[in-house]
């Protein structure tokens, strides 16, 4: 059917969505690449206990009385700026537009609908898109047609870790001297237990051991005092009990002697396994409990025959013991204003030179 019976609705409020929670996630099935920060629970969770004074922006796209897309987005007030962002940030490792199959011919309908509401926003900040997704390669040339300026430079690396196509060298991953080794000189200090949490009784014993042991090894970090407010706790409480009974929940607990020495606060969804908050017992570190964990995580994605064990954002260097697989997020950033524009071209300027320096100054250091 024609984009001219597409009909585009706004909503700013909660209770005014005309869409319930199963066809928003009707919708996510049929998006290419969806995950689990794209689901309905994860968007009422978040906006429930993290939202503040964010101002709902919700654009829904209607083919008849059929939902057929929708854009969870929200206006962020800082520095005497609206910015127009999606609602999850900054706490969703992968972020886009819910558009099922139809992506390509609605982005440009959405981005007329947003053009026309620019005085409600400033600029728009989109962060953490996935570059394989139509919103990175449709949205940015359908912003540029109705006179934005358009910035996407920033990259966010994604290291992932596939399984089901290349079992047999995870097979041998989890079977090399180095994995075992590790989980030898646990078992040093006692009987070492893996499990995934699977009911409401586990969650509730082991999440606030959880937090308190999370805050312990980020002790005095920005990291430790985010996760230490109130609802930042309430948020993967409500995420946890939202998660648990469609299967989507993956918090699991290493134990050694009988008490927890690490945790991961993860996903399975679609066939992936989503690396997202794992902590250990610092007390512990010499035992390595965070590396015996995470040859449980890979050893369950492989005898569970999961696609992928994704490392989700971050290009910190334990990832690429386990993987050379990399896929990479962009933040997408549209300007009405042309100073704005200007300012964003110079920051990004700045950001590419100085990347620049680093390289040259640690090939320096190396070649010494």
């Amino acid at each position: 059917m024609g984009v001219e019976r597409i009909r585009l609705v706004l909503s700013r409020r909660l209770e005014e969505l005309p869409v319930d929670r199963q066809q928003w996630n009707a919708l996510v099935a049929e998006t290419a690449g969806a995950s689990i920060f794209q689901t309905y629970e994860w968007f009422e969770c978040w906006w429930t206990a993290l939202a503040g004074r964010n101002e709902l922006f919700v654009v829904t796209l209607w083919d008849g009385q059929v939902p057929v897309g929708i854009a969870p987005l929200m206006i962020v007030r800082r520095t005497g700026l609206r910015r127009l962002e999606f609602a999850g940030t900054p706490n969703a490792d992968y972020q886009d537009f819910i558009l099922g199959r139809r992506a390509a011919e609605l982005l440009p309908l959405l981005a007329r609908h947003l053009f026309e509401h620019r005085k409600a926003w400033d600029m728009i900040v989109l962060r953490n898109v996935p570059t394989d997704s139509p919103t990175f390669s449709v949205l940015p040339a359908a912003m540029r047609s109705l006179g934005l300026g358009v910035t996407d430079f920033e990259r966010v690396s994604c290291p992932t870790l596939q399984i089901s196509a290349r079992s047999a060298e995870v097979d041998k991953l989890v079977r090399s001297y180095s994995m075992r080794r590790r989980v030898k000189r646990l078992q040093q200090e006692g009987e070492v237990t893996f499990a995934r949490c699977k009911t409401p009784s586990q969650i509730e014993h082991y999440l606030p051991l959880f937090f308190d042991q999370y805050l312990e090894r980020r002790r005095g970090s920005a990291a430790a005092r985010s996760f230490n407010r109130p609802e930042m706790r309430a948020f993967y409480v409500a995420l946890a009990k939202a998660l648990l009974p469609r299967g989507w929940l993956h918090f699991s607990v290493l134990e050694c002697a009988g008490r927890p020495v690490a945790f991961h606060f993860g996903f399975e969804f679609d066939g992936r396994l989503f690396w997202y908050k794992p902590c250990f017992d610092p007390t512990m570190a010499r035992q390595s409990p965070g590396t015996v964990l995470l040859s449980f995580l890979i050893r369950y994605a492989l005898e569970n025959n999961l696609a992928e064990l994704d490392f989700t954002v971050g290009a910190e260097p334990f990832k690429y013991r386990y993987t050379a697989t990399e896929r990479t997020n962009a933040n997408l950033r549209f300007f009405k204003r042309g100073w704005l524009y200007a300012g964003a071209l110079g920051v990004g300027r700045l950001r590419r030179m100085a990347g620049g320096w680093y390289r040259t100054l640690r090939g320096t250091r190396k070649r010494r």
